[in-house]
């Protein structure tokens, strides 16, 4: 009793001391913005997540292909943020840091549960929570799937080890739910039945027939950590019913292979799922244009750059743009790779935990190794925030088991740690402030990678939408210099050129980017925007009904074929593409802008104050649609409210000549009232 109270104190000790610096380390993100890297997308610019939750919200969650993806769960979890925090940035960011709090809570407690083993468990966790690899999975709002789905995938082991303590539906069910959840907020987790057979193998010792408890960490690294008790530890088994004469070691796996046909089966219609969403996305790139050779010799490389990073986090970056390798890396790499594994297997049998921790890492980053070519990044930081906790446990278990082989003093070991986890605590810290904003994330991507096209355009992305086109044009040329194929960068040099009403170029551009992504949506938006600004309405009608098609939600598409038809006085289609516009971005106050001037050129004018109405709910200093709306109360009389909108478009807009001209009307309307004593 003494002793399981000793324990649950030293683990509440770990647990807030690692909640405690974990939070206090990325605390810094409450004054962090939203960045232009998939934020706009998943938050900023996503008008269903913007209205927060509602039915509504939740039904697209789960049948939308946004974002290249299904991951419902993700997407409800923005809702929740914006339904209690509107669009503080901040807070939005504090939530994955409390998810990244939890996971690594989680982690400690699982392997605590698993090992045995106090110190090694709280060195991985502490590992976890502050290696500087796994700041921009935490730092970045629009991964919230990576920090929500991890939280799901080690409550699925944590159920996992339960039930291979006590074997039996009740305990499986928790598995089979967390599970699914996981799948639900990231596909990544695919491969997470693969890692339950690691976790048979080593901690659970089941492959062995039989299981450890979790007093009783297996092999020569599961020993006591402290060495000096007169009385060790004994293992406690929990022998499996005799398997029938012959059968050998199938006897063992097979039953472990049928418990995670229903795992595997989640996995496989998930991939299915997520393969789709990402074709028909066009997130996936063909064979084409990224070759299986080319693929495969990044996989080599960036699965050993990881591993170098892991011990020497320089020169991270939120892009690492494509590009030729040279023959002598990939040999390198594809070296290292097999050295590792050969010393995994050959060190197996005594010390197991290399070669979980080895296989753990080459599974779980196999989904996002490229092979597959998923959008057009050599490698990502995040990439890694589930893959290196393998590396981390082998690290761990090793340098205890050379630390006791050696004889070592313990302080010895625990000041090496130490020092380990303060220099990455530091490092860290500076990699959390690169992502403050997008000036500043993309600023740091091209000191910090060299030839990093992508991140000159990200950065001109971004000037463009702080309508900062002198700063920007330099960053688009420098891309192009770099990558004259980029799409990304064509089609903002496009959109520069746009604002600056050289048309022709725009579209010139606009083209060149459509050539190495031919379904593009967004550049289809921006041709008909284009053509539209060029007075050649077929042109931009035939581009705004191809990107309506490759989106049904695609409302600015849908505006733009309003505008054309309201300059064609085709005010009934106008209207109908006005309001499909508003079913998809309700929150859209142009939108409903829109929809009030069409239904005032109809006629309707009590069916069109509602519509200005909203505009000025959603945008309070929105100008026009104050002019308006006082244009509107006009035709009904209501003077004196339609002045109040007048003075307000004045207001906001001390250059509009119409609300001036306007307001003067409705005060000389005021005026002419009251002198007739009506």
């Amino acid at each position: 009793m003494l002793n399981n109270l000793k324990k649950y104190r030293y683990d509440s000790l770990v647990v807030i001391g690692l909640v405690v610096i974990t939070a206090a380390v990325y605390g810094q993100v409450l004054n962090h913005e939203f960045i232009i890297y998939d934020d706009p997308a998943y938050v900023t610019e996503n008008y269903v997540v913007r209205e927060g939750v509602s039915w509504k919200g939740f039904l697209w969650a789960f049948t939308t292909l946004a974002a290249a993806n299904w991951h419902p769960l993700t997407w409800l979890s923005h809702m929740l943020d914006v339904h209690l925090f509107g669009m503080q940035p901040g807070m939005h960011h504090l939530v994955n840091v409390f998810f990244h709090v939890l996971n690594t809570a989680l982690l400690f407690l699982v392997l605590r549960q698993m090992t045995g083993a106090l110190w090694r468990s709280a060195f991985v966790a502490a590992l976890f929570a502050l290696h500087p690899l796994h700041v921009e999975s935490v730092a970045w709002v629009a991964e919230r799937k990576d920090v929500l789905s991890s939280f799901f995938w080690l409550l699925t082991m944590w159920a996992y080890a339960r039930y291979a303590q006590k074997p039996g539906l009740p305990s499986y069910w928790p598995v089979l739910l967390f599970f699914s959840l996981g799948l639900l907020a990231k596909p990544m987790l695919v491969s997470l039945p693969l890692v339950l057979f690691l976790m048979d193998y080593w901690p659970l010792g089941r492959l062995r027939g039989k299981r450890e408890t979790a007093q009783a960490p297996m092999t020569s690294s599961a020993m006591p950590e402290k060495q000096g008790k007169k009385r060790k530890q004994q293992l406690r088994v929990q022998k499996r019913p005799p398997a029938a004469k012959g059968a050998g070691k199938w006897a063992l796996v097979l039953p472990l292979v049928y418990e995670k046909i229903p795992l595997l089966a989640l996995s496989a219609a998930s991939s299915m799922i997520t393969l789709y969403a990402q074709q028909k996305g066009g997130a996936v790139a063909p064979l084409s244009a990224v070759p299986l050779a080319d693929r495969i010799a990044n996989a080599l490389v960036s699965s050993a750059a990881y591993l170098w990073k892991m011990f020497w986090p320089s020169e991270l970056a939120v892009y690492y743009p494509l590009e030729a390798l040279p023959p002598a890396l990939v040999l390198a790499s594809a070296s290292l790779l097999l050295a590792l594994t050969f010393f995994a297997v050959r060190w197996a049998g005594k010390y197991p935990y290399l070669l979980a921790g080895w296989l753990w890492y080459l599974v779980t980053l196999l989904p996002v190794v490229g092979i597959v070519k998923v959008g057009d990044v050599a490698m990502a930081d995040r990439y890694t925030y589930i893959p290196l906790i393998g590396p981390f446990i082998a690290l761990a278990w090793g340098a205890f088991d050379l630390s006791q082989a050696l004889r070592l003093p313990r302080a010895a070991l625990a000041a090496v740690s130490a020092l380990a986890l303060c220099t990455s605590l530091l490092m860290t810290h500076i990699q959390i402030g690169q992502w403050r904003d997008s000036v500043t994330l993309y600023s740091h991507a091209i000191d910090a990678v060299s030839k990093n096209y992508g991140a000159h355009t990200g950065l001109a992305i971004e000037y463009i939408r702080q309508k900062k086109y002198a700063e920007a044009l330099p960053h688009l040329e420098s891309s192009l210099q770099l990558n004259p194929h980029y799409a990304d960068t064509n089609l903002y040099l496009g959109i520069h050129h746009y604002h600056a009403g050289r048309y022709p170029e725009a579209v010139e551009r606009i083209n060149r980017g459509l050539r190495v992504k031919p379904n593009w949506d967004l550049a289809h938006e921006w041709l008909g925007k284009t053509y539209l600004a060029m007075g050649k309405a077929d042109q931009a009608m035939y581009y705004f009904q191809l990107a309506g098609q490759a989106h049904a939600d695609n409302a600015p598409a849908y505006t733009g074929m309003s505008e054309i038809f309201i300059a064609q006085n085709r005010l009934d289609e106008a209207l109908q593409y006005t309001l499909r516009a508003i079913e998809s971005q309700p929150q859209n106050a142009r939108m409903h802008n829109n929809a009030g001037f069409i239904l005032i050129r109809q006629g309707k004018v009590d069916e069109a104050i509602p519509r200005f109405q909203e505009a000025i709910r959603i945008a309070p200093d929105y100008a026009r649609a104050h002019n308006n709306l006082g244009g509107a109360l006009m035709e009904k009389n209501r003077v004196d409210e339609a002045i109040h909108h007048f003075k307000e478009a004045v207001r906001l807009e001390p250059g509009n000549q119409l609300a001036r001209e306007n307001l003067k009307y409705a005060l000389a309307q005021k005026k002419q009232v009251k002198k007739s004593g009506r």
